[in-house]
């Protein structure tokens, strides 16, 4: 991942906390991965205190977990976990789409369009069709008007990414993924919230059983 620059005004710690839950999301740290303070300072160009802090927030936030010695350690992922993170994911995306569906204007639809338009082109691997993804899901929760929604939608994409992290590289997004989205878009476009409920929750169940199928496999 590519170290960007705090921006204006950002303290510190929300800096570190901010590229770790992208390393996390991005599966660049692995279940089980020690997190030290020394490193993160070493890598963010930081002092202690703030890279002790966003080490404690995502201790809190369950991303991190107390390893020997209590030592942060990434958190592992078992498949109860995933479970309920799903269950999450499906509450907040299912809701998201419904609102979209009340307050989507034309600038809104044309972004939805443009990102279904690169989605058609087609991904050559699952981080380039993962990126595409989080775009079109990330325009619905901006489009729910809804602040509480984006905000939990981004603590589980983080959660999302963990669980893609265990999975990469098996996890079939060609098949299924454009058609549900083209699916949403329309329901959205027409203005029917019902419709665009109903769609985003088939496809978030679509994905929730591909994903924990792959991890059954994994732990056997």
């Amino acid at each position: 991942m590519d170290i960007q620059a705090p921006k204006a005004d950002e303290p510190l710690s929300d800096f570190v906390y901010r590229m770790l839950r992208d390393l996390l999301r991005g599966g660049e740290l692995l279940p089980g991965q020690r997190v030290s303070e020394s490193e993160l300072c070493e890598r963010f160009q930081v002092s202690r205190t703030p890279a002790r802090e966003a080490i404690r927030r995502l201790l809190d936030e369950g991303f991190l977990a107390a390893g020997t010695g209590g030592r942060a350690i990434v958190a592992e992922l078992d498949i109860a976990r995933a479970e309920e993170i799903y269950d999450m994911r499906e509450a907040v995306e299912c809701l998201a789409a419904k609102l979209a569906a009340k307050k989507a204007g034309t600038q809104d639809l044309l972004e939805l369009q443009s990102i279904l338009e690169e989605q058609r082109v087609g991904a050559a691997t699952e981080t380039d069709f993962l990126r595409v993804n989080d775009r079109f899901h990330g325009c619905i929760y901006r489009m729910s008007g809804n602040r509480y929604i984006r905000r939990t939608a981004e603590i589980l994409l983080v959660s999302a990414g963990m669980i893609r992290g265990t999975t990469h590289g098996r996890y079939d997004y060609d098949t299924w993924s454009l058609a549900d989205h083209e699916e949403i878009y329309r329901a959205i476009e027409n203005g029917d919230s019902a419709a665009a409920e109903d769609a985003m929750r088939r496809h978030t169940r679509r994905g929730r059983f591909q994903r924990i199928s792959l991890m059954f496999r994994t732990e056997r």
